[in-house]
């Protein structure tokens, strides 16, 4: 959570994917089976980042991203992002991430996702 002064200016978390994890089983891109298994410590999924609309257009979005990661031991994260939303995966791309392919979960009325992978430097 990132304050400006006693107010929430953002958020992010995220949690690591389990060994065996579901993470991955609305891929619709063939991938090789090794990128997609998980270890229980292997991989940490991005959940949510939310800035705040006066915070908006600032590093503050950056800022939230790169302290949530920088304390992670695993060897990369992902995160889903929604088609529908291209600015955002410009975004996330232009901090590193790159697509690993079409996601949708299977869920019902679920969007269809792009699946994205970042290596983590630890």
């Amino acid at each position: 959570m990132g304050y400006d002064g006693v107010s929430a200016a953002g958020y992010a978390y995220g949690a690591p994917l389990p060994e065996g994890a579901r993470w991955w089983g609305g891929l619709l891109t063939d991938v090789p089976a090794n990128v997609v298994a998980e270890t229980g410590t292997r991989t940490y999924a991005f959940s949510e980042l939310m800035v705040r609309r006066t915070w908006r257009k600032t590093v503050t979005g950056r800022r939230l991203h790169d302290a949530l990661l920088a304390a992670r031991t695993e060897e990369r994260a992902t995160l889903l992002v929604d088609q529908d939303n291209p600015k955002v995966r410009a975004l996330y791309e232009s901090w590193g991430w790159q697509t690993l392919g079409d996601l949708r979960p299977s869920l019902p009325n679920a969007p269809l996702f792009h699946a994205m992978l970042l290596p983590l430097l630890n």
